[in-house]
């Protein structure tokens, strides 16, 4: 199950995607099941991607390979 964060109600939710609407590549138009907001997601705004190598960092939310460090916390210095 991907997770994204709700347009409307901010929940971290799972959404119903309406696939019969035209929307540019990289973009998704959905229906949130838990509010009912419908809306455009770009798909890499997802929470997380199960059975992948890829997450998400727990202290500044960016993409990290699950087995290393994250990179963008390193650059920062936010650890």
């Amino acid at each position: 199950m991907t997770l994204f964060k709700c347009n409307g109600c901010s929940r971290k939710t799972e959404f119903l995607w309406l696939e019969q609407l035209d929307t540019p590549e990289g973009f998704k138009a959905y229906q949130c099941m838990d509010c009912g907001c419908v809306g455009i997601k770009n798909i890499a705004e997802a929470l997380s991607i199960p059975d992948s190598t890829i997450s998400r960092c727990d202290q500044c939310g960016s993409w990290q390979f699950k087995d290393l460090p994250c990179h963008t916390c390193e650059l920062i210095g936010a650890k």
